[in-house]
């Protein structure tokens, strides 16, 4: 083999490589355990390809066509670099711009492919196509592969079901018409056996909107087929020479089909994501698509994204922003307290929203301008190229119906083989053209920026998963030392600055918590959460204007957000107006009845009035759905405390501490309720373990040392009392009785050594 062979080979096989490691990577200790290894991969083969291609160009300096679909690719990559202008995190908008200008080249790299290279390619595609639809559909049947991360299962190697089903919709057109065209036994039993096991799988996923794409776009290209005597001519001929196998398979397939396709899902799944009511067999999938909340919220999304893209119209908010500017036109229809949308579930909103309604112009010239290319090569082109230029037309249009509900274009799986087929559908074009040397030299930079940007991604998402699990178990140095070495590696995720900012804010750090909430909301001004936190570190500063303007800043944002509501209640509360606060936590109630926050300060507003069984009521109610919450515990036990119900009291006390171990006020708390019960030695091993705990808190010397003087311990008394003076701010007639016990103590004293 020739040294021009090799590198071309290289090229080939790069693209090969592409093909089958993008749909299988995963991995299980990131956050965005599926996307983030496909997109590497992505870059990392792109890469070689563009070296190898890049290598064959500069030995013979070849063109490559410049025609109507690179033009219209052009304008949509020329208006994404434009609507960079209007980024705030330019890490991100980097990321999504590599990634589709990495797309852009694979399109090229589609234009000049030879015969041979897409016949491996199709191969490729039906073997990987194969595995992954094994694995889907034993997740599916509970047999195998169920180790697997997913958030909705069964979706093989892609994290979640529809991000799977954006994939069969390429692999069933490719594996239709190879088992239409060839001559080849061995090569129709792969597509057969793909062909099946695709549909299988993709019934199994129940996505809608990629059975309609996947359904429309083969049904289309299949009738496009027929209706042409040549090409309908063709087909007849292979299926003659191939004998009965052709129609055995096909009757086969249907019978399979018809008895599996409906047998119900045997996984557990219990996530967010799982199959419901309305998705439990396949009839009730279709008809889930005309019930009043079939869409699952996307009309809301398209309706508000379109006033997003007007104010935006030429410009766009840039690439991959869409998220954070999204929030702002929201108005509670979408946001959660746990979670919001990061794309609107249509790729055309999309785009008009991130690159400005140029870019989609750019955007819907090459679909056109690719589709009716490929559909008059169909008549006049070589007859060896219409099997895939057949399947190209499917993937275009049945990809482009299911981005209308989806988005195909974030995931790399699909996108890669989308943007390949368009430039296979169109090789050949005559006319305009590029020399092909800086358009593969520009790939192959593109291909190792991407890598070093998503690797950089993957292990700043490690970080972000780390710093949420202890969050989750209130490790705040560890959620701290996480959140810093993840932004250390590039501000992939704005919220990981809140993450931060609440781990300072647990530890008592209000100004370097303050910093990084300001820093989010540098990035993402319509970021909730940041100024939620931002009105917690400035209530706590004793700014109560400053926290009121950010609470109604996320409150804008997102109108029912319990924990801002909660926070709002908390703070008219300091400010003295108990009605408003009431208001703020009711309000709440009417949403989620069983909210934590609410019920325990509404309860604190009651128990404050003297209405200790309507507060009672409400205290209860939070520790009956989480008995260890521990202000609720706290506040009861202070409840029972006033009723000098102690023993109970003591029960509620024990339980906030085993929620919260090194709280003071909680060990403040039992000290006082066992020295109502007469127990004072249990009341001074609390009181001192308060003390250790926070040496500033007074309350703990003031009543430890109280207990003493009753016991005569004077200069135990006088040193305890002298302490809580150095520290007291409060009400003075307090510091008048310190003095006087203190004065007490020492008379007492003196009388003793006199005797």
């Amino acid at each position: 083999m020739t040294e021009y062979q090799n590198q071309a080979t290289y090229a080939l096989l790069a693209i090969v490589g592409l093909l089958i490691v993008v749909p299988l990577a995963y991995t299980t200790d990131i956050f965005a355990y599926t996307l983030l290894p496909k997109r590497l991969a992505f870059s990392i083969f792109a890469a070689i390809a563009a070296l190898g291609w890049l290598t064959t160009s500069a030995r013979d300096c070849w063109t490559i066509p410049f025609q109507t679909p690179a033009i219209g690719l052009s304008v949509l990559c020329l208006f994404a670099l434009i609507s960079l202008v209007n980024a705030t995190n330019l890490w991100v908008a980097g990321s999504e711009l590599v990634f589709l200008l990495t797309l852009v080249g694979l399109f090229f790299v589609g234009q000049r492919a030879t015969d041979r290279d897409t016949k491996i390619w199709t191969l490729t595609i039906l073997v990987t196509g194969a595995a992954v639809s094994i694995v889907g559909i034993l997740q599916y049947h509970d047999l195998a592969f169920t180790h697997i991360p997913s958030n909705g299962q069964p979706s093989a190697t892609f994290g979640y079901r529809n991000f799977a089903a954006m994939y069969l919709v390429a692999v069933l057109p490719i594996a239709l018409f190879a088992f239409l065209y060839t001559n080849s036994r061995p090569t129709a039993a792969l597509s057969f056996i793909t062909g099946l096991l695709a549909a299988l799988f993709l019934l199994y996923t129940r996505t809608r909107g990629a059975w309609l794409g996947a359904f429309v776009g083969t049904l289309g290209a299949f009738i496009l087929l027929v209706a042409r005597r040549t090409t309908r001519a063709e087909v007849t001929d292979t299926i003659r020479k191939t004998g009965q196998f052709k129609p055995v398979a096909a009757g086969l397939a249907l019978l399979a089909l018809l008895y599996l396709g409906p047998m119900a899902p045997r996984f557990t799944d219990t996530g967010l994501q799982r199959f419901d009511e309305k998705k439990a067999d396949l009839q009730s999938t279709m008809k889930s698509a005309l019930a009043p909340s079939g869409d699952r919220g996307r009309l809301a999304m398209w309706q508000r994204s379109l006033p997003l893209i007007w104010d935006h119209l030429l410009t766009g908010v840039g690439p991959g922003h869409w998220e954070f500017a999204y929030p702002r036109y929201d108005g509670g229809a979408m946001i959660r307290p746990d979670s919001a949308p990061k794309r609107p579930h249509n790729d055309f909103i999309w785009i008009a929203s991130e690159h400005g309604l140029p870019g989609l112009v750019g955007y819907l010239i090459f679909l056109a301008a690719v589709l009716i290319y490929a559909i008059r090569s169909t008549a006049s082109g070589p007859a060896g190229r219409r099997e895939v230029t057949y399947a190209a037309i499917a993937i275009l249009i049945g990809v482009s119906i299911h981005a209308c509900f989806s988005f195909p274009k974030e995931q790399p799986q699909i996108a890669s083989v989308f943007f390949l087929f368009a430039g296979v559908a169109v090789r050949g074009q005559q006319g305009r053209s590029l020399p092909e040397i800086p358009v593969a030299a520009a790939l192959l930079v593109l291909g190792a920026v991407g890598t070093y940007i998503n690797w950089q991604q993957l292990n700043f998402d490690r970080h972000f998963l780390r710093a949420m699990l202890a969050e989750d178990s209130g490790r705040w140095q560890d959620m701290e030392r996480e959140a810093a070495a993840g932004l250390e590696l590039g501000t992939f995720r704005s919220h990981m600055y809140v993450i931060l900012g609440r781990a300072h804010e647990k530890q008592g750090q209000l100004d370097r918590a303050g910093h990084a909430y300001a820093k989010a909301l540098k990035i993402f001004p319509n970021s909730w959460h940041a100024h939620n936190g931002s009105g917690v570190v400035r209530k706590r500063l004793g700014d109560h204007p400053g926290a009121m303007v950010h609470y109604e800043r996320a409150l804008k944002i997102y109108p029912d957000a319990p924990s801002v509501r909660t926070n709002l209640g908390a703070l008219y509360r300091a400010m003295g107006n108990q009605d408003r606060a009431e208001t703020q936590f009711r309000r709440v109630l009417q949403s989620a009845p069983l909210n934590e926050g609410a019920n325990n300060n509404l309860g604190n507003i009651l128990k404050a009035r003297g209405e200790l069984d309507s507060a009672e009521v409400y205290y209860r109610r939070v520790l009956d759905r989480n008995p260890g919450f521990a202000p609720a515990n706290q506040n009861l036990g202070d409840l029972l405390t006033r009723r000098r119900e102690y023993r109970e009291a003591i029960r509620h006390y024990h339980a906030a501490l085993e929620a919260h171990p090194h709280n003071a006020l909680t060990m403040w708390s039992l000290g006082s309720a066992y020295e109502s019960l007469g127990d004072l030695g249990e009341a001074e091993t609390y009181y001192r373990q308060a003390i250790e705990a926070n040496p500033n808190f007074p309350r703990s010397y003031f009543s430890l040392a109280t207990m003493l003087f009753g016991v005569h311990r004077w200069q135990e008394t006088i040193d305890l009392f002298e302490t809580f003076l150095t520290m007291w701010k409060g009400d003075p007639k307090f510091r008048t009785f310190a003095e006087g016990r203190i004065k007490a103590s020492r008379d007492w004293i003196q009388r003793i050594e006199k005797k």
